[in-house]
Order: structure tokens, then sequence, then C-alpha cells
């Protein structure tokens, strides 16, 4: 199916990167990876609204694809903060990216709306677009214009988010995008957690959404293990390129 296209797309262009300018390695030393088959099937099944394109070639083999949605997230706790020592803004972005240096672009999007339940559809921010999945042979920079050029004529978003890897940052970068810090918690179900070494069922009356104890809503602060596989968030303008130039 597409999917599995999507993946071998991805490898293949992977290849090519490799034989053109060697392996690739990250800043803590591993070499970079593809975007993988459970991340994209994620994606593809989680993101709503999901828009896109695709690039095919006369033969019908995909040669590219690019998709958008509503940023969401799923954390209750989350903020732009690109001062935040836990931001994952790391020394190599303040040396070598063009980074949101005076913090003005994360107050400016901390101040948009948001709105839903981490819980069950997400904390859905309305005015910014994600651009989610982009793989491309030779395409990715017409996919990524026709993309703004959209998001500018339907003027439904202010703003464009992206995770980009490592090796995609230099792309984004020539479309204005920078870099921008992000800071997450995540819940400890407290009552829950208790309740399963007893082996019984968590006190439902308790719960802080029933009115109850918030001692299941605890926010505590990401682990290592998360805060090692940091936000690396880009943000462009979706109205033209003087937000973020």
């Amino acid at each position: 199916g597409c999917l599995s296209e999507m993946l071998l797309l991805c490898n293949e262009a992977a290849a090519r990167r490799v034989a053109k300018f060697g392996p690739q390695k990250t800043s803590d030393g591993t070499q970079t990876k593809p975007l993988g088959l459970e991340y994209m099937a994620d994606r593809l099944d989680t993101d709503d609204p999901l828009e896109g394109f695709q690039v095919r070639s006369s033969e019908g083999w995909l040669q590219g694809f690019i998709t958008t949605t509503t940023f969401t997230v799923w954390q209750r706790a989350f903020r732009w903060d690109s001062f935040a020592p836990e931001s994952g803004v790391a020394d190599d972005d303040l040396e070598e990216r063009n980074w949101d240096s005076d913090n003005a672009l994360a107050l400016e999007l901390e101040q948009q709306h948001r709105a839903g339940n981490p819980d069950a559809e997400g904390i859905i921010w309305p005015k910014l677009a994600e651009i989610s999945l982009l793989g491309a042979l030779g395409c990715g920079t017409w996919l990524m214009k026709l993309v703004l050029e959209e998001l500018e004529k339907e003027g439904e978003y202010e703003f464009v988010v992206v995770q980009a890897t490592e090796n995609s940052v230099p792309f984004y970068e020539n479309f204005g995008f920078i870099r921008v810090g992000a800071v997450a918690k995540y819940r400890e179900k407290t009552l829950a957690k208790a309740a399963s070494k007893k082996g019984g069922a968590a006190d439902k009356s308790n719960s802080k959404k029933r009115g109850g104890s918030e001692r299941d809503n605890v926010e505590t602060p990401l682990p290592d293990w998360l805060k090692n596989k940091r936000f690396n968030f880009f943000v462009g303008s979706a109205q033209g390129s003087s937000t973020c130039a």
C-alpha cells in the first residue's frame, strides 16, 4: 500500500544521501535514520485533519509526499519557551542555527489559542499548521513551496511547525524556519498506579475529572530518557516570510 511505498522512498532517499555525503550522525554521535514505519503509520492514523500531496512518475512510482495537519500535543503541560534550560535548544543550535534568540517567537506562539483534552483528541492549536511527514527524491523543495503557498492562500493558519531531523534542518532554514524551544511535562496517574500495585481498581470518585482529589493529575518533569529525545521544533510563517525569515 501507500505506507510501504513511503517507507521505501525514505530508505532510498537516505541511501542516496549516504552515497553523496557519507554516513550522517546526530549531535549525540548516533547515526541518523530515515522516517520509520511505525512513526509514519502513527501520523497517518492520528493526524486530523490530514492533508497533503504526492508526486508520482509517469510509470506510477512514488517520488515524493508531504502531509500537513493542525498542530496538536498530548501533554497537559506544554509551553513554548526558547530560554528554558530543558527546552531542548542545544549549544550547537545557539552557534549554528537560526534560533529564537530573544524568545519573541516562543512568546508569540504561547499566546496562541489552544483547547482540547490530552487524554482524547489532544490539545489542538488551531492557528498552527504542522508539516508532519515529508519525503522526496529530488522534489522536496517543490513540495514544500506548494504546501506553503496553499497554507498562505487558505489563510487559516498563522504559523507552520515542523519537528525537523538534524539532516533536514538546513532544508527548512532555507524557507525561513527558525529553531524554537518547547517544554513539556507528563502526568503521573498516582491513584491508578497505587491501585494496580494492590491488584484493585482505582477509586473513580477521587478522579479530578469528577471533582475529587488532584493527586491523579500530578505534573512531573519529563524523565531523562524523554529529555534526551528532545523536541527539535522549527517554526515558520504561514502568511509569507515576514515573521520568521
